[in-house]
């Protein structure tokens, strides 16, 4: 049996890739999402918070479709 570990904080490195942004484009959006986690001197990125940031994201597109 295996078990997987899926990491929740990412670096900005891992958050470009993740999001496929840019780095000051991916850093801007997980700042105005709340996602940004200090720990010590690192600045790490909560993929918890990116994806429900995201998720509102679609459906403020599906609000205008619907109206």
């Amino acid at each position: 049996m295996e078990n997987t570990i899926y990491k929740r904080l990412v670096n900005v490195t891992e958050l470009r890739a993740y999001t496929g942004l840019g780095k000051n484009k991916a850093v801007e959006f997980a700042k105005s999402s709340g996602a940004e986690v200090r720990i010590g001197r690192r600045v790490l990125f909560d993929l918890t918070k990116l994806n429900k940031a995201i998720d509102e994201l679609g459906n403020k597109g599906q609000e205008k479709n619907d109206a």
